[in-house]
């Protein structure tokens, strides 16, 4: 900011008194002669005046005439350290034919000045006062005095201050030129107010929409420089008669204005813990600012004006040096934010050289506009300051572009190549499948056990990453339907039993009949991440899966009694690679689950809770909307429909099974092959697949067998052929009768999952496969489907 605000007290301004007033030479002063009227005559001059005479206590000013030394001058620069009071003496002849005259007096730093005019028609006082009929212009006041055409006045002008006061410019005018000059100054003065203030709330507006701090800190340092210009100014003195005391308010308001301009910088130049010493210094200047306003409170004008002197000082050196560390680092929007501060370097230089110089002897006080320019010094250095502004912006953008570019180019490769990836994992597994049942050493039986868990471990992982880098690249969408918690819950309880039985935990689900507004499939996979992060981290207890009512939503929640999280640990535990600091040893996993958990809840709009004891356990809730009565209405008539997958090497337009299955089901999935089925993360209840493609040789026939225990299984092939346990034969051409009963019974298996019972030996023909095909058993088998 221009013209530091410290600066404008005591020794801090060359327009601050700061001279003694010791008496003279005898050189005397003429009479001043008023021949124009469309000129301002300056009364504090050695020329017409005596100079600034001390005020003794008991003197008055209606008996200053009396007291008048004949001929004697004074200086122009009254020391109100010394005396609270001066008195200027002066004498004007009218010369004119205008009678109406203006006597003004500048700066408004004065207690109640008042003037003693003595002429032909008597003595009579006015004073300097808005009460008392005086004008408040922008640089000071105004009185009318009546001159009569031809007279001569004796003029005795009053001047009283604490400790300090501004340089007094005393002018005498007709009352035409007054107001030609008084006009000239508010159009200068107003918009310059206008157009700070407009940009002021300009700031505050961007930083409401941009979020950004940078843009109130820069707002709200300019509004309080501002206050400050105008605390001096003469609004105060039109709506609150203000004295002008430098009191502890005033002081307060400085020490306000270093901690935004402060803080400004700091948003600006993105100062923060990660910033080194740069940061302990910010703070460092931040406390003094504190402990100079603290400790001036109890100091004298003189000491707080010296104080104050060096707390700007301070600021500056910092704010311009940090600058130049950040030119020569970043980028070149920091130069233009240097030139920004560039008014305030020139002001403190002005100071310097005013304090060292010797001062000159004034012959006469001339009227000072610094109420006016430093306004649009002021407006120099907030466009300047916008103008970086901008440009900070346009980088951060651009770099924020270019960052979440290649993240998506990142995501959007792992997601494209997931099969690619994930074939070595799968090839590994079978592998592992194809030798165990050659691993029969008791020494080699742990080392194999090891070899799974491993693989395991790598998969998990891998599989997190594909679901996260999926997620990041925008490739899952959410498909929200209503959707009851009993066949869900009743999913995850058979699946992580027994992962719970194997570390001795109670795992429990609290039976759940509501129904809620998700995504089935993504609803499943975030709560079996944290059903997973639950067991990981609980080596005792329990972990329970439930469910309440909150309001219109429905709150799914998953508690452990295991190590707890701690409160700092809170604020980015859903950050991709972090984990919880209590007890991680032996614990395994990358601290990517509860990073796909958050990215699931906001993409399916369930805000997530955590709370979380460390020693007692963790409880994490969902928050899904409940449907409504005539959502669950709808979805009730509607039987689920089993989802198929179809392994074939036919064309769409070629495959009649797969166009069947679309037409009369309409949940079918392609793939080309057991490994692509495999690596899908969609779930299935039918698999129909032709036969050179089911019976790849590649897979062990112990894990062919395991593929009709979670699901039923139905391979296209010639009549005879010997198919793994629990498969069934379809024999060319498929009839749509034989289509239509596997997806009855791939239901009906479905449905007795959920409710954890298992169909009847009359239903079940898995297994029962004739040898005479299929095509002979199915409709005996399922006579049912034959309509």
């Amino acid at each position: 900011m221009a013209l530091v605000c410290c600066l404008g007290v005591l020794v801090l301004t060359p327009d601050l008194v700061r001279a003694d007033t010791a008496a003279l030479p005898d050189q005397g002063y003429s009479p001043l002669q008023l021949t124009q009227t469309d000129v301002r005559y300056p009364l504090a001059s050695l020329a017409h005046s005596s100079g600034f005479a001390p005020v003794l206590a008991d003197q008055r000013l209606e008996n200053a005439m009396t007291y008048a030394a004949s001929q004697q001058t004074y200086s122009l620069e009254p020391d109100f350290k010394r005396h609270g009071s001066y008195w200027l003496y002066t004498e004007v002849t009218n010369d004119t034919a205008n009678r109406k005259w203006v006597l003004h007096v500048s700066n408004f730093g004065f207690l109640r000045p008042r003037v003693l005019i003595n002429g032909p028609d008597g003595q009579r006082i006015k004073t300097f006062q808005q009460d008392d009929s005086a004008d408040i212009n922008t640089i000071g006041r105004a009185v009318e005095v009546t001159l009569e055409p031809g007279e001569s006045y004796s003029m005795v002008i009053e001047l009283t201050a604490q400790e300090y006061g501004w340089y007094p410019y005393i002018a005498l005018m007709s009352e035409s030129r007054y107001q030609v000059w008084k006009t000239q100054m508010d159009f200068a003065f107003k918009p310059a107010i206008g157009i700070i203030i407009g940009m002021v709330l300009l700031g505050f507006l961007c930083w409401l929409v941009m979020a950004d701090n940078t843009f109130f800190w820069g707002a709200f340092s300019s509004l309080v420089m501002l206050f400050y210009y105008l605390e001096h100014s003469s609004l105060p003195e039109l709506f609150w008669q203000y004295d002008y005391q430098k009191n502890a308010l005033f002081w307060l308001l400085i020490s306000v204005n270093v901690l935004s301009l402060l803080a400004f910088a700091a948003s600006f130049l993105q100062i923060n813990r990660r910033s080194g010493w740069w940061y302990h210094v910010f703070v460092s200047v931040a406390v003094i600012s504190v402990l100079v306003l603290v400790v001036g409170y109890f100091t004298s004008f003189i000491t707080k004006s010296f104080l104050y002197a060096f707390n700007y000082t301070l600021l500056w050196t910092v704010i311009l040096s940090s600058g130049v560390a950040k030119v020569c680092s970043e980028g070149r929007y920091y130069f233009i934010y240097i030139f920004g501060w560039l008014p305030m370097v020139l002001s403190t230089a002005q100071v310097i050289l005013f304090v060292l110089l010797p001062a000159r002897p004034v012959q006469e006080v001339m009227p000072s506009y610094k109420l006016i320019y430093v306004l649009y010094v002021q407006i120099l250095h907030m466009m300047i300051h916008a103008v970086a502004l901008i440009m900070r912006v346009k980088v951060m953008r651009q770099k924020k572009i270019e960052a979440e570019f290649i993240s998506q180019a990142k995501s959007r490769f792992i997601a494209q190549s997931s099969h690619d990836l994930r074939q070595p994992l799968h090839t590994m597994r079978l592998f592992l499948q194809s030798l165990q049942p050659y691993v029969r050493s008791p020494e080699a039986q742990p080392i194999f056990a090891g070899l799974n868990k491993t693989h395991q471990q790598m998969n998990d992982s891998f599989s997190a990453i594909m679901d996260l880098s999926k997620l990041e690249a925008g490739v899952m969408k959410a498909e929200i339907k209503a959707v009851s918690l009993k066949d869900v819950f009743s999913r995850l309880h058979n699946d992580y039993q027994w992962l719970a039985k194997e570390k001795n935990l109670r795992f429990a689900i609290h039976p759940c009949s509501l129904t809620v507004l998700t995504d089935p499939l993504l609803l499943e996979r975030m709560l079996r991440n944290l059903l997973s992060n639950a067991i990981k981290y609980t080596n005792e207890g329990r972990v329970v899966l439930g469910c309440r009512r909150r309001a219109q939503s429905v709150a799914i929640q998953v508690l452990d009694t295991g190590t707890g999280i701690s409160h700092e640990d809170q604020t980015h535990i859903f950050d991709i690679y972090q984990r919880s600091a209590v007890e991680q040893d032996g614990v395994d996993g990358a601290g990517i689950g509860l990073s796909v958990v958050k990215h699931l809840s906001v993409l399916m709009d369930h805000p997530l809770e955590l709370s979380s004891v460390v020693g007692s356990g963790s409880i994490f809730t969902a928050l899904v909307p409940r449907a409504t009565h005539a959502t669950e209405a709808e979805s009730q008539p509607h039987k689920r429909l089993p989802r198929v997958a179809r392994l074939t090497q036919l064309t769409d337009e070629d495959d009649s099974i797969g166009g069947w299955l679309g037409k009369h089901n309409g949940s079918v999935q392609s793939f080309s092959s057991l490994a692509t089925f495999y690596q899908s993360d969609m779930t299935f209840e039918l698999l129909i697949g032709d036969a050179q493609l089911m019976m790849d040789e590649s897979w062990s026939m112990a894990a062919k067998n395991r593929l009709a225990e979670q699901y039923v299984v139905a391979c296209v092939c010639d009549s005879g052929t010997e198919l793994p346990t629990g498969w069934v034969a379809l024999s060319q051409p498929v009839l749509p009768t034989q289509l239509r009963a596997l997806l009855n019974y791939a239901e009906r298996r479905y449905q007795s999952q959920l409710n954890n019972t298992t169909p009847s030996p009359q239903e079940n023909v898995a297994g029962r496969v004739s040898s005479h095909g299929a095509q002979s058993v199915l409709p005996m088998t399922l006579s049912e489907s034959k309509t």
